[in-house]
């Protein structure tokens, strides 16, 4: 783990105390003008399994505290979450406040809006130091920032896996039009995965003297599989490369200790499984240690003030590529009560509860469909998540069946979507498979439903 700073500790501390005292002036402003935040400051916490009678009521409490539609069971996670109804009023009452004073940020939390706290919070929530870790728009964002801000000249080489998103893809491709970089697919396995040394030796294999950067999904969108990141890291870090993880689907549905993953870049989503607002993310870029890569943030409002790569290590590099002109504070306020309520409940009670509902689920389909269904989404402790693709038809490749199945479904009450990928590296035809989401505020007997439904329509 990299070594922590003092000085930038006990600034920490009084950042903390002085935010207290404006943001408790803030909450008395709030109600002077009815706006309600007390009953945001006043939001029931979660019970602990001692109060109540079984985890059946636990994650039922869990679950009431969405507003989601009880004629649909959502199961999208993976484009976009749902925020609780906790989250929603604190929204809310942040977006009224400054509307009805649009300097009111600036003038109760201070010139920097409290976001040293924010940050420091969300360093403690993710395993790394502050100056290592910022808010973002989104996945998309973070990665532009990373892949321009990173040096490549003509020749070198980007592994990336067939699987990638085009959030990722885009900055890769201009880094290959515009600088000659090339770009090398690695082909990881869909339908057989036995252990993560599959990955590690599919990667290995394809490193070459012009290698100079690994990017890969911890949590493939198109197949929900969760890659061995910290095996990968280290393999990374061993040959001298650069390590890049699109994270978009990890925090909020499995625990994260960036340290311990050991990776150089990590961008990730806040609306998805964390349930903030839209155009929220998180940004980790490792700021200590040996070998750090020389990274410019062309895309920070400070770099007029520095006007050369920031010596890493030296510099608060998160904070440069926190500040971008106008931010939308009330989001990002918003974003990190989703995570404080991640943290009451517990991130890793939360991994255990949504992937073992996607286990449930892959589990339910082979029971139903047999060999007539393919399930591409591995089983396996250490690479299920909550998200799960099958296709129960005989042709994969058929996409009208497909569509026509999402649409089916929705119409009995279940909203998925579908994905299209290569299941190998030289296939001519994408395979089709539903995406299914399972999260925190689903249940078995929803999942039995959902089974049946897809059963029903095929």
């Amino acid at each position: 783990m990299a070594e922590g700073n003092d000085t930038g500790k006990g600034l920490d501390r009084t950042l903390s105390r002085r935010n207290f005292f404006k943001v408790s002036g803030m909450a008395a402003a709030g109600a002077a003008f009815g706006l309600g935040l007390s009953s945001v400051s006043h939001a029931a916490k979660p019970p602990t399994v001692s109060t109540v009678s079984n985890d059946t009521d636990y994650w039922q409490w869990v679950q009431d505290q969405f507003v989601l539609d009880p004629d649909i069971v959502y199961m999208n996670l993976g484009t976009t979450g749902s925020m609780p109804l906790r989250v929603l009023e604190k929204y809310n009452d942040y977006n009224i406040l400054n509307a009805r004073h649009p300097r009111t940020f600036e003038s109760e939390l201070g010139a920097t809006f409290g976001l040293e706290d924010q940050r420091a919070t969300l360093a403690a929530q993710f395993g790394c130091n502050t100056d290592e870790i910022c808010l973002t728009r989104n996945t998309t964002d973070g990665l532009d920032a990373v892949v321009n801000g990173l040096e490549f000249n003509e020749g070198d080489e980007i592994l990336i896996t067939h699987h990638e998103h085009i959030g990722a893809l885009s900055p890769l491709n201009v880094l290959q039009d515009r600088y000659g970089v090339i770009l090398t697919e690695v082909e990881i396995p869909v339908l057989n995965v036995t252990d993560k040394d599959q990955f590690v030796n599919a990667f290995e294999d394809k490193i070459s003297d012009n290698t100079k950067a690994i990017l890969f999904s911890h949590i493939t969108y198109k197949t929900g599989t969760r890659l061995p990141a910290k095996a990968l890291c280290k393999l990374a870090r061993k040959k001298g490369l650069i390590s890049i993880v699109d994270g978009a689907h990890a925090p909020g549905m499995i625990e994260l200790d960036f340290h311990d993953i050991g990776c150089d870049f990590y961008a990730a989503a806040g609306h998805k499984w964390q349930c903030g607002p839209g155009a929220t993310g998180i940004l980790y870029l490792r700021n200590g240690g040996r070998d750090l890569p020389t990274f410019w943030t062309q895309n920070s409002s400070l770099y007029t003030y520095t006007a050369q790569s920031y010596a890493r290590g030296e510099y608060d590099i998160a904070y440069s590529l926190q500040y971008r002109g106008q931010l939308n504070i009330p989001a990002h306020l918003a974003m990190l009560e989703s995570c404080a309520l991640w943290e009451e409940i517990g991130r890793g009670r939360i991994e255990e509860y949504v992937c073992g509902l996607g286990s449930y689920l892959k589990q339910r389909l082979r029971d139903k469909f047999g060999s007539t269904g393919t399930l591409f989404s591995p089983d396996l402790p250490g690479f299920t998540t909550g998200l799960t693709a099958f296709n129960p038809f005989a042709d994969i490749t058929d996409a009208d069946l497909i569509t026509t199945m999402v649409d089916s479904l929705h119409e009995k009450g279940y909203q998925v979507r579908y994905t299209n990928f290569r299941v190998e590296l030289e296939d001519a035809e994408d395979a089709y498979a539903l995406r299914i989401s399972t999260h925190l505020f689903h249940n078995r007997q929803q999942i039995d439903g959902l089974v049946d439904a897809i059963y029903d329509v095929l």
